[in-house]
């Protein structure tokens, strides 16, 4: 197959995202198709890497682009009213106001829909898959009507909780194949806020760990060594982007508790990660006077984040529910797990899942430091149960969030969508 995979969020950015695209990609290519990725900030066309937006953001920009600019956007205006089939007038209208919503956009999205059709007439793309049920999906649905080809679009969480006006999503995932989310829990909440949708539409595929790129070969003292680490410390990690919602200030406010409590417990905490909220967590140390515990890492490369995570004791990220902002999954409890560490997470969203309580960790409720206190306690003096949880965590991660095995998952979905596609075509 040749694999257009479209999305916003790539390298050089880092998180959650980029790493299922970047593993996608990955796995599909070593089962032997072409996958193509489309994406805003990376360009590297020997690993089928495709910058296609444009840094103009404003409308000054249909002034100064040449001809064939010019001459695209008539034939993408001819197109969209006049061409498409199976969209009646009024919802292409909503469609087109939308995607011209915000004005200063228009140039960059018009050079990218061009940008895009010269690739798909040059790699003769035979299926779209949507990085996100965002932008990178109006992006895909005017490309299959253009093409007439199949898409798959991934739904995280917070892309598809944002919605646009008229429905229009809702009138984008009636009229695509089907619809990848990450477990349960998200198959129940995408089914709740659009009902219009099939169940049978929705194909749940866990998010998982690239154990290949996993491997530390330093030992636990080694590392600790090396990063200026006593082996008497409790080394607690949270590897997140900095942002209101992943429950830093609770975190915080726990190990505030312990201090008091226990002056003489020799805990370091460290966090991997930027973000908006890098200042505010900055503050809320000082005023805590927590200095001499707390580290903040910034962001580093995959084999020092992973040599942070071998020479640690426990994993901790404890999100709250905001406002169209919820954790979908937490793919970090599940790479902390394969280090085997036990971790700490909240009751929501997809961590529920991420975590099995007892099991793989503890779950606790948001903003309650209260209790992630105790659970701290509990694993700082409980080293068996510390080893017991990450065994157990570390197994589960091999038999059931193993990219290798997902990556099949991915194909065989691209597979079916692909010929089930066809047969209507010759129905």
């Amino acid at each position: 197959m040749n694999i257009a995979l479209i999305t916003n969020d790539f390298l050089p950015i880092k998180g959650g995202i980029t790493n299922v695209m970047l593993n996608v990609s990955k796995n599909l290519t070593e089962l032997g198709d072409k996958v193509y990725v489309f994406n805003k900030t990376c360009n590297n066309e020997e690993k089928l890497y495709f910058r296609i937006l444009s840094n103009d953001n404003s409308l000054k920009g249909f002034v100064s682009h040449n001809i064939k600019f010019i001459s695209f956007l008539f034939e993408l205006v001819f197109r969209f009213f006049f061409s498409f089939k199976g969209i009646n007038f009024k919802d292409k209208l909503k469609l087109a106001f939308i995607y011209c919503f915000y004005l200063k956009f228009i140039v960059r999205r018009v050079i990218s829909i061009k940008n895009l059709v010269e690739y798909f007439k040059k790699f003769k793309i035979d299926i779209i898959l949507s990085g996100t049920s965002s932008i990178p999906l109006l992006y895909s649905y005017i490309l299959s009507i253009w093409f007439k080809i199949p898409i798959i679009s991934i739904a995280h969480g917070d892309d598809f909780l944002v919605r646009y006006p008229f429905k229009i999503k809702e009138y984008i995932f009636e009229h695509i194949q089907k619809i990848i989310v990450t477990n349960k829990f998200m198959k129940r909440l995408f089914l709740k806020i659009y009902d219009s949708i099939p169940s049978e539409k929705i194909k749940i595929i866990n998010l998982g760990v690239d154990i290949q790129n996993c491997e530390v070969k330093e030992t636990l003292i080694d590392l600790r060594n090396k990063f200026g680490f006593d082996k008497k410390d409790f080394i607690i990690l949270t590897v997140s982007r900095l942002y209101p919602r992943k429950g830093f200030e609770t975190i915080l406010k726990a190990l505030r508790l312990i201090m008091d409590e226990h002056p003489n417990l020799s805990i370091k905490y460290l966090i991997i990660g930027a973000g908006e909220e890098q200042k505010t967590i900055e503050k809320q140390v000082s005023s805590l006077k927590l200095e001499n515990m707390v580290n903040l890492l910034g962001e580093i490369d995959e084999l020092k984040k992973n040599q942070y995570y071998k020479l640690s004791n426990l994993f901790i990220m404890v999100p709250e529910i905001k406002k169209n902002s919820i954790e979908g999954f937490g793919i970090v409890y599940i790479e902390a797990n394969y280090f085997h560490l036990p971790v700490i997470g909240t009751r929501t969203g997809g961590v529920k899942l991420a975590i099995e309580d007892g099991r793989t960790g503890f779950l606790i409720e948001p903003k309650d430091e209260i209790s992630l206190k105790h659970k701290i306690m509990l694993l700082y003096y409980d080293k068996p149960l510390r080893i017991k949880l990450g065994d157990y965590g570390h197994n589960r991660v091999i038999e059931h969030f193993n990219w290798q095995k997902l990556g099949l998952k991915y194909r065989s979905t691209l597979l079916n969508v692909l010929k089930e596609y066809h047969k209507k075509d010759f129905q």
